[in-house]
């Protein structure tokens, strides 16, 4: 798993934490709740993106070689 998919998968655990009502800390000891969802949300979905990129990348790669 890459940096960006670890990264991805915490950002998914705690967008369903925040849904469910829980507070999430960050490692920066920053509290997350229901008011900070969007910026979750927005976080995944740009990381999201990056990570089908550097696969497209990689496929368009190998295919060139």
């Amino acid at each position: 798993m890459t940096l960006n998919e670890q990264r991805l998968q915490r950002y998914l655990d705690a967008e369903q934490r925040v849904l469910l009502q829980q507070e999430v800390t960050t490692a920066e000891g920053e509290t997350l709740t229901l008011a900070s969802l969007a910026t979750i949300r927005k976080e995944i979905e740009r990381l999201q993106r990056l990570i089908a990129a550097e696969k497209n990348g990689t496929i368009r790669r190998n295919y060139l070689e």
